[in-house]
């Protein structure tokens, strides 16, 4: 057997290493990279996809197998969606005129892509890009049923919640081509074209959807029956259905529609004739037909007293469940009262408050105090000429009906202060504007008690609280104050001391206006306005309650509090339209006004006059805001309320109205009086602050001269009046200025005035002057919250903890005062309502309107 050989001793040479040069290290690199990004883009659009918020999608959220039903308060049906909303067409009743339209600008490759088409994509992102936006979706069909059906959706869920951005946006955006690639492999192209044009809208009225709705309502005709132009102008619309819709000129001047409408039906034409879809020959008829004498509309609308309630629980449910109530079977309980519903269209329609013209026009809202349920809308005049004109939801500015929910309520709690609390009426420029603030009545009266001053509705005092108490506690706390009441964010972002008077950006709208009063009647806590009880999905029956949210805004005792002075702006004799309120049942309001400053100079308006007047009243059951006034396609033609429109108080009668239709539906009662609220002076102070007291204002004797002087005008001796900078001190101005009337050089004074040189002047009996020792009990007696009379010092006693009924006041007598928000009064709130400047006759020297 041969030996094995010997094996070497010496190790075999290692072979070398190939080393990589620069260039082959880059390429490595990169392709590492490129995988790793890869990998990294393959997880993250997993994650978006599978997101368990995520859409999601099911046939089912295409179809509606079943209807959406809406319910009253009482369980009633009101309405079902179906052929009142929407009629479906099936692809081989659509004329091949329109679906070449529909290609032509929405689509020209939709029979070819898969549900989202790259070059076509790839475009729009480069033009959004170009734009720093996302305005080019690049969408397809296909991406746009999935869009209507659940992106807008889940879109609306996400704003609500305050988490839509431009993330959000883009993971939306690849959910939504995901879900198209998942439709085009389960249905038919036809059936996507089908679903897409039945559920769309093209700016047809009364909430209708779909092309056949359309051809209904544009042209009065079956939608197979559309010829080639209107085929282009319906497939143009959708763009902005609004924008788009010819009809809109009936009821707007500010812009024409019909003209947008002919020129977005030339584009459509122009790109079918692109594309192939029609001959040249076919393009010029059809452009050069006019497309109004085409229009074959029915005018005649359908009358539905809840319309405007259903648009809004339309939208609340599209808020609440992130889905649409057209396209997903629900039934959704509400709050409607219907009996009171219909009343607000009766109103709204004039038959039961007559208004000055037609023009003027009301929004209204009822609330019940402790659900906060909206149970009735007025969306005004013209809604059912114009469902996008619902003035019970458009925001106004609410002028002085801001001063208790702002300034006087939270006083009590923050300030510790009584309702005897001592406000000082002086000029003062607190907006640091350049100006003194100045008051309804263009009056200072100095030192005057918290009732008074919400009673004839100071300016200053309110303007001097609201700057304590936010100087007190910093502007956060009123941002989250204004957000609790239920006001747009970005009105409360924007909070300033002038919202107290409702200036600057204060606006709100009826519906907000009425739930922020329920605060007062619902001890303090401030429930959202909502008008959906609960939604149950029809498929699966999960129910979905509502998300109404309670903030305890101010404290019980304080909301009682301020209950009890509003139940004096009523009661007290002030003259400013709220005594029309009065009823056999307690009702506690504060009415409001704005002016148009200078800016209606533009519209041929008079600088200082009213634009908005205010109701808000409320009972122990339910809150009433009232706007009247007029819309912006009137106020643009020159429209103001005048002197005579403010007194016929139209929104008044309307708020007193209301409240007494409403009385057989809620017990009407007395605010209670809770714990935690001690006698004080005649009224009440919260119990914690009782040991500390009421630390009124500084004591100050008015001066009716150094008051005019604070206003910038000039004094006249011999009439006793005070002449502003704005007038000339004229003999007619002195007469007329003082209640007189001028006439051929000659002053005439009315009954109870005499001629004093060029000015009336009240015929006063002469009183004896009181000796030293009496003027000093006289004012001991006043100090201490008492009346003085013949000798004998008298305090009142404690208001009934109920206060009472509502029925008629107290016996007033006439006195030099006026103002607060009714411009027209004679006199003034109460026996302890303080002098006034001026005689009450004397409002006309004044610019009587700046936020009353």
């Amino acid at each position: 057997m041969p030996d094995k050989p010997k094996q070497s001793n010496a190790s075999a040479p290692k072979p070398k290493r190939r080393k990589l040069d620069i260039w082959n290290k880059i390429a490595v690199g990169v392709l590492s990279l490129f995988l790793v990004g890869c990998i990294s883009v393959f997880f993250i659009l997993v994650n978006i996809i599978n997101d368990p918020e995520g859409m999601r999608f099911s046939q089912d959220g295409l179809s509606t197998l079943s209807n959406s039903r809406i319910f009253d308060g009482a369980g009633n049906l009101i309405f079902e969606f179906g052929d009142e909303i929407r009629e479906d067409v099936t692809y081989d009743q659509i004329p091949q005129s329109l679906v070449d339209a529909f290609l032509s600008i929405e689509d020209s490759r939709f029979f070819d892509h898969n549900g989202f088409d790259l070059p076509r994509f790839m475009a729009a992102g480069i033009a959004n890009l170009r734009s720093g936006g996302f305005s080019q979706g690049g969408s397809t069909l296909t991406m746009q049923m999935i869009d209507n059906a659940f992106t807008k959706n889940q879109e609306e869920k996400l704003e609500n919640e305050g988490k839509y951005n431009k993330l959000t946006q883009l993971k939306l955006k690849i959910q939504e081509i995901y879900l198209a690639l998942i439709a085009e492999q389960s249905i038919s192209k036809e059936d996507i074209f089908d679903f897409y044009v039945n559920r769309i809208w093209f700016g047809s009225g009364g909430n209708t959807r779909g092309v056949q709705k359309a051809a209904k309502y544009f042209f009065n005709k079956d939608v197979s029956e559309l010829n080639l132009g209107e085929s282009a102008f319906l497939a143009g619309a959708i763009n902005a259905p609004y924008n788009y819709n010819p009809l809109n000129n009936r009821n707007s001047t500010e812009n024409d529609f019909l003209k947008a409408a002919t020129n977005r039906r030339n584009t459509t034409l122009q790109l079918m004739l692109q594309h192939g879809y029609i001959t040249e020959e076919e393009y010029e008829l059809a452009k050069n037909t006019r497309l109004e004498f085409q229009l074959q509309t029915n005018l005649e609308v359908q009358i539905d007293p809840n319309a405007a309630y259903i648009e809004q629980v339309m939208q609340e449910t599209r808020t609440l469940t992130g889905q649409d109530p057209a396209v997903i079977p629900m039934d959704i309980y509400t709050a409607l009262n219907q009996d009171v519903q219909k009343q607000a269209d009766e109103i709204c329609n004039g038959n039961v408050i007559p208004f000055p013209n037609e023009a003027f026009d009301v929004g209204f809202a009822v609330v019940d105090n402790a659900s906060g349920e909206v149970i009735a809308v007025g969306p005004g005049r013209n809604y059912h000429n114009d469902t996008n004109l619902d003035t019970s939801t458009r925001a106004q500015q609410p002028g002085s009906s801001m001063k208790p929910l702002l300034a006087y309520a939270p006083a009590f709690d923050i300030l510790g202060w009584s309702t005897k609390h001592t406000v000082q009426d002086v000029a003062k420029d607190y907006w640091h504007s350049g100006t003194n603030l100045r008051n309804s009545d263009g009056r200072y009266q100095g030192n005057m008690s918290l009732q008074d001053a919400l009673g004839v509705s100071k300016n200053t005092t309110a303007a001097a609280t609201m700057v304590e108490l936010s100087t007190k506690t910093g502007y956060e706390y009123w941002q989250d104050y204004c957000r609790k009441l239920g006001y747009d964010e970005k009105v409360a972002a924007n909070f300033n001391d002038q919202y107290v008077i409702g200036g600057s950006n204060m606006y709100a709208s009826p519906i907000q206006q009425a739930s922020a009063y329920s605060t007062f009647a619902n001890k303090g806590q401030h429930i959202d306005a909502h008008r959906i009880r609960k939604v149950v999905r029809r498929s699966d029956q999960v129910e979905i309650a509502s998300n109404a949210q309670t903030n305890e805004v101010i404290s019980e005792q304080a909301a009682f509090m301020i209950s009890t002075l509003l139940e004096k702006v009523v009661t007290g004799g002030y003259n400013n339209f709220n005594q029309i309120l009065q009823s056999s049942y307690p009702v506690y309001a504060k009415s409001g006004t704005s002016d148009w400053e200078n800016y209606g100079l533009q519209y041929g308006i008079p600088s200082g006059v009213i634009k908005d007047e205010w109701s808000c009243a409320y009972t122990s059951q339910f809150s009433v805001a009232v706007w009247s006034g007029y819309t912006d396609q009137y106020r643009q033609q020159g429209y103001y309320i005048d002197m005579a429109q403010l007194n016929q108080a139209t929104a008044f009668h309307i708020a007193h109205y209301l409240l007494d239709y409403c009385q057989q539906y809620g017990d009407y009662h007395a605010i209670e009086r809770p714990d935690g609220v001690s006698d004080y002076k005649g009224g009440y102070i919260k119990t914690e602050f009782l040991n500390q007291g009421d630390s009124s204002s500084a004591s100050t004797t008015y001066d009716a001269q150094t008051a005019c002087a604070y206003q910038g005008g000039t004094w006249d001796d011999e009439a006793g009046i005070c002449i502003t900078k704005q007038e000339e001190n004229t003999d007619q101005t002195a007469c007329e200025g003082s209640g007189g009337s001028w006439d051929n050089g000659a002053c005439s004074c009315p009954d109870g005035y005499e001629l004093n040189g060029n000015a009336c002047q009240a015929v006063q009996e002469e009183e004896e002057k009181p000796d030293d020792s009496e003027q000093a009990a006289i004012d001991e007696c006043i100090n201490n919250g008492g009346t003085y009379y013949d000798g004998v010092c008298t305090y009142p006693p404690v208001d009934d903890p109920n206060q009472g009924e509502n029925t008629g006041g107290t016996d007033v007598p006439e006195t030099e005062t006026g103002g607060g928000d009714n411009p027209g009064s004679n006199t003034g709130g109460g026996t302890d309502v303080p002098p006034g400047l001026i005689f009450p006759q004397f409002r006309g020297i004044f610019n009587l309107f700046s936020w009353l």
